[in-house]
């Protein structure tokens, strides 16, 4: 019998069969360099998007979502960076120093795009149910410009003012109507843009949204200085969220922050209670409020 590939062998092997099988299709006649260029970028995407879902469908919880995304990362940075082994002359460690600084770069904007999809993505009874959905920024810009929305003028106000604060927006449709009631960051770990993050939280919490984060590498929340700044405590007077949900790094939950599974269950019910908060009384969708 075939031996069973480790998560690190298959992780690798799913990525790049798509990229393969993705990229002459993606290029379709396109010979210009530019067009070349969009054609890796779009397979890369696709690829890393396919191994992150048959990742976590073959190998979680036994192997944890970042552990997953780490050897996602690897083979998508040798595939950037154009490098099989690391049998490197002196004449050329100038080149594969730019190549591996530029593929490490293409992995933090890329893998950021593709956490993002992978939320805006997820689906269930409950979510239909009551018609909630998440959003990417783009979509919004969309349906802003398109006046698709029905929330106030000043809420739009304060959404276009946000630009690129919030990676996705949690709306839902109401008798025909669609709204605005969540601005979600989302990140591949909580170091990332955090000091900021936390501002920008804030200020959707006081325009009366659900403002929540999900990480998929939450270790650095088991530090006193992030528990603060999540729950409140410290130098911090108040919670900077109303709930941060770690898919790893985390054993527990505490506070405001969850552990969460690949399914996001529990982000999903706290959305949906947020969504039947802001229709019910929205008044009360304040930083104190809580799920």
């Amino acid at each position: 019998m075939p031996e069973t590939p480790n998560y690190k062998d298959f992780c690798r092997e799913v990525y790049l069969q798509t990229y393969e099988s993705t990229y002459p299709i993606e290029l379709r006649d396109g010979v210009s360099a530019a067009a070349q260029q969009a054609a890796r970028l779009s397979a890369q995407r696709k690829a890393i998007d396919r191994a992150l879902v048959e990742g976590l469908l073959h190998f979680s919880p036994e192997v944890s979502e970042r552990e997953i995304w780490e050897a996602i990362g690897i083979t998508h940075k040798i595939n950037v960076a154009n490098l099989s082994d690391f049998n490197i002359a002196e004449q050329d460690q100038e080149p594969v120093i730019n190549k591996s600084i530029s593929a490490h770069q293409s992995w933090i904007k890329s893998s950021g795009h593709s956490f993002e999809r992978y939320i805006s993505n997820i689906d269930s009874a409950d979510l239909q149910h009551n018609e909630v959905r998440f959003i990417l920024q783009s979509d919004l810009t969309k349906m802003i410009k398109e006046n698709r929305l029905a929330n106030t003028a000043e809420d739009i106000a304060g959404l276009r003012s946000w630009g690129k604060d919030f990676d996705l927006y949690a709306i839902q449709a109401v008798h025909g109507e669609t709204h605005v009631f969540g601005c979600i960051q989302s990140k591949t770990s909580i170091r990332d843009r955090v000091g900021r993050d936390v501002t920008f939280s804030r200020n959707a919490m006081e325009g009366l949204f659900w403002s929540a984060a999900v990480t998929l590498d939450g270790a650095f929340l088991n530090m006193p200085e992030f528990i603060h700044m999540v729950n409140g405590g410290g130098s911090y007077s108040s919670n900077g969220w109303h709930g941060m949900y770690a898919m790893s790094g985390i054993q527990e939950s505490n506070g405001r922050i969850y552990k969460v599974d690949d399914s996001l269950n529990l982000f999903v019910a706290h959305a949906i209670s947020a969504a039947r908060q802001f229709i019910s009384d929205r008044r009360m969708l304040n930083h104190e409020w809580n799920a």
